[in-house]
């Protein structure tokens, strides 16, 4: 384990776990890959083109950072402050968020394969013409006012997480998975009124 460090990102090590380390700005792509990171900070809020793979993120606050055309697989984000982060663009594949706090953020033109999330909250999070490959299963999660404007909802399973309005059109409402309670939510957007 490396602790209490000032490391730049090239000097990452595969296979290494990072406790409190600051790492600085770096002007070049970068691949990162089976590393812990826990309380870090990247002084870099522009971290886009980047490829994650097999990383874990513990306690991070990656709050309004810019990940556009990134690579996250299976990739885990444990109780990681990700408002407003910018995830457009990105490819994700067996990755999770626990715990989480995703607000505001945007996953607009992302791939997502076999990906979950747990107790987290994606109040306002763009979801825009994502492509939901093999699902999205959220439990105990928040998705009011959510926008799934564009994406296919086929197996996306919202139905053990909360919300009151979702962002959505009718047409790509086929096969997504809500509970008895959500469906009244969703009846305005497919025209019928309720009195």
């Amino acid at each position: 384990m490396i602790k209490d460090k000032k490391l730049q990102v090239a000097e990452i090590v595969s296979g290494e776990r990072y406790e409190n380390c600051t790492f600085l700005a770096t002007p070049e792509k970068f691949k990162v890959s089976d590393v812990s990171f826990n309380d870090c900070t990247f002084e870099q809020t522009d971290l886009s083109s980047g490829e994650w793979l097999d990383c874990t993120f513990e306690r991070m606050n990656f709050a309004n950072y810019h990940f556009e055309k990134s690579l996250f697989y299976r990739d885990h984000f444990n109780t990681c402050n990700l408002l407003g982060t910018d995830f457009s663009d990105n490819n994700w594949k067996d990755s999770s968020f626990d715990d989480c706090r995703v607000d505001y953020a945007n996953f607009s033109e992302s791939k997502f394969t076999k990906c979950t999330a747990q107790a987290s909250s994606f109040k306002e999070t763009y979801f825009r013409y994502v492509e939901f490959k093999s699902g999205f299963v959220t439990k105990d999660c928040d998705f009011d006012a959510a926008s799934f404007i564009g994406s296919k909802l086929k197996k996306v399973d919202l139905s053990k997480s909360e919300f009151e309005v979702l962002e959505v059109l009718p047409e790509d409402l086929d096969g997504l998975i809500i509970n008895q309670f959500q469906a009244s939510a969703l009846v305005g957007v497919l025209g019928v009124v309720v009195k």
